[in-house]
């Protein structure tokens, strides 16, 4: 939905395949601009489902970033740590 209108025609749609577990998936797609992200929603309709499903766009997750950045900072530090203790024994052993 694209301000609360079907889209089908600018809708792709995927064909019914098997997962490893027994179940079944398809998806679709529409392309949209990253600006307009606020502007869509996904209907979901299954059986399983007590009423449709709307869903919109979660913003990415950034942890990834954090997790990376955290990593490379402890890295930093133990190599400085690492060469002032190589530098202070070797200025010591002199």
């Amino acid at each position: 939905l694209k301000n609360g209108e079907i889209r089908d025609q600018e809708t792709e749609w995927g064909s019914i395949v098997p997962n490893s577990d027994g179940t079944y998936s398809t998806w679709a797609f529409i392309t949209a601009l990253p600006e307009e992200k606020d502007k869509y929603r996904c209907r979901v309709e299954h059986a399983s489902l007590a009423e449709p499903g709307l869903y919109q766009w979660e913003p990415e997750s950034n942890l990834l970033t954090i997790v990376l950045g955290v990593v490379a900072a402890v890295l930093v530090i133990i190599a400085i740590g690492t060469g002032l203790a190589f530098f202070w024994k070797q200025k010591s052993g002199k």
